[in-house]
């Protein structure tokens, strides 16, 4: 399965959280035998872009849009639907934060695509996607049985550690 996930920039660099979703989407593609596509949105300089090859993504994104700074929902829904077709992604994988609780319900509407908030582990399945998340609180955990052709992951920080493959990225 194809992975594409959408790594968010603080000033034109990439936090720990973005490199723990790329490595999350690294073990995804490697355990159901696709690849990783990196998203980036705003100015971000080639050598932080290159920087996400070593974490497991075969290839980067790079929309190079002026954000002035905020989430414009819209427009981000727009380009990362956009980079989701171009891809041909079976799975989106973002952040369980405030950008990732906005966009991922948007996203899931406009791709038709089932959507699993808040996980905490890789899938145990992929025919039919099924993975874990925190409920109650993060009390107990709850299983999700995903059954669209896409899929959305929101992945809570530091739920998996950011490994570096030593890997490059193609940057366009």
């Amino acid at each position: 399965m194809s992975v594409l996930v959408y790594t968010e920039n603080w000033d034109g660099k990439f936090k720990k959280l973005s490199l723990e979703l790329i490595s999350y989407a690294a073990a995804v593609a490697e355990k159901s035998g696709g690849g990783v596509t990196a998203l980036s949105i705003g100015k971000v300089g080639q050598d932080e872009l290159s920087r996400l090859g070593a974490y497991g993504a075969s290839r980067v994104l790079s929309v190079d849009v002026e954000t002035g700074g905020g989430l414009d929902n819209q427009l981000f829904t727009a380009i990362i639907a956009k980079a989701m077709e171009k891809t041909g992604a079976g799975m989106l994988v973002m952040a369980h934060n405030n950008t990732g609780k906005a966009l991922a319900p948007r996203l899931s509407v406009r791709l038709k695509a089932g959507l699993a908030a808040g996980v905490t582990a890789l899938p145990e399945s992929f025919d039919p996607l099924v993975v874990e998340k925190k409920v109650f609180s993060g009390k107990a955990y709850g299983k999700i049985r995903i059954q669209t052709p896409v899929a959305i992951l929101t992945l809570i920080q530091n739920s998996f550690e950011a490994r570096e493959s030593g890997g490059e990225a193609i940057i366009e």
